[in-house]
C-alpha cells in the first residue's frame, strides 16, 4: 500500500513537473517575438541581410541594373506568429542590347551557377529539367544564416534573349506580421511605389514610416496611357 502510494505520488510529481516545463517552453516562445521598434529593427536587418546574399549573386551573374519583379518590403505571415520577405530580381527586361547567359549554354550556366553556390556555402541545391518542349532549367537552394530560406534560380534562353529569375523567401522569423506591417506603413499602402530596377548593391528601401531608414526619395507612381476605344485616325493623303 505504501509503495503503490509513494508510486502514485511519484508520478504525481512528474507528471506536474512535465506540465509546468511544457507551459514554461510555450511561455517562452511566446514572450520572445519582438514588438515595437525591436521588431522593425529585426525585420530590416532580416530583409538587408538575405537581399546582400542575392545581390552577391546577382553582381557574378551580371554587374549591372536588374529588373525588380517583387521588391520584397511588404511582409507575409508565416508560422502561427511569423513573418517572412520575398522578392525577385531578373536579368529578362534588359532590352538595349540582347542579354546573353555569361557562359554561353543554359547547361554551362547552371554548372557555373552550382559551382558558385557551393563556394559561398549555400546547401540543399538541387537542380532540375523538364520535359515537354520546357528548355528552362531551374537550381534551388539556400542559406538559414543569410536569412534565406529558399532561392529558386530560372535559367532559359531565347532568339532575342536570355534570361536568369532569382526568386527568393527569407526565413520564417518571430514576430506579427500586422505589427510589422503598420510599423513600415503606418498609413498603409495606397501610396507605396517600388523602384522598377535596381543595382544589386543599391541600399534598399524599408518602408515609409517618418523614421525609416531611405536611400532616397521614392519613385514616383508609373502611370500609363489610357486606352482609346477606336483607333487613331489615319493622316488624309497628300494632294
Amino acid at each position: 500500500m505504501t509503495r503503490r502510494t509513494t508510486t502514485h505520488r511519484m508520478m504525481t510529481r512528474r507528471l506536474a513537473v512535465a506540465i509546468a516545463t511544457v507551459l514554461g517552453v510555450t511561455m517562452t516562445l511566446t514572450g520572445c517575438a519582438p514588438t515595437g521598434k525591436d521588431l522593425f529593427t529585426q525585420a530590416q536587418t532580416v530583409n538587408a541581410t538575405a537581399k546582400q546574399a542575392v545581390a552577391e549573386l546577382q553582381l557574378y551573374l551580371y554587374d549591372g541594373d536588374w529588373d525588380v519583379d517583387n521588391y520584397g518590403e511588404i511582409p507575409d505571415s508565416c508560422g502561427a506568429d511569423g513573418y517572412r520577405f520575398s522578392f525577385t530580381r531578373s536579368t529578362t527586361g534588359n532590352y538595349d542590347a540582347p542579354w546573353r547567359l555569361p557562359q554561353g549554354t543554359i547547361d554551362a550556366q547552371a554548372e557555373d551557377i552550382t559551382a558558385w553556390l557551393e563556394e559561398h556555402g549555400w546547401s540543399g541545391i538541387v537542380f532540375r529539367s523538364y520535359t515537354g518542349g520546357v528548355t528552362d532549367v531551374t537550381i534551388t537552394t539556400r542559406k538559414p544564416d543569410a536569412r534565406i530560406d529558399d532561392l529558386l534560380i530560372t535559367i532559359g534562353s531565347g532568339p532575342a534573349s536570355d534570361g536568369i529569375i532569382l526568386d527568393a523567401t527569407t526565413t520564417c522569423e518571430p514576430g506579427s506580421k500586422r505589427d510589422l506591417r503598420h510599423l513600415m506603413f503606418p498609413d498603409g499602402l495606397s501610396e507605396y511605389t517600388s523602384p522598377l530596377s535596381e543595382y544589386p548593391s543599391a541600399e534598399p528601401f524599408f518602408g515609409m514610416a517618418p523614421d525609416s531608414p531611405s536611400p532616397g526619395p521614392r519613385p514616383a507612381p508609373v502611370t500609363y496611357p489610357a486606352p482609346t476605344d477606336s483607333p487613331t485616325p489615319a493622316p488624309s493623303p497628300t494632294p
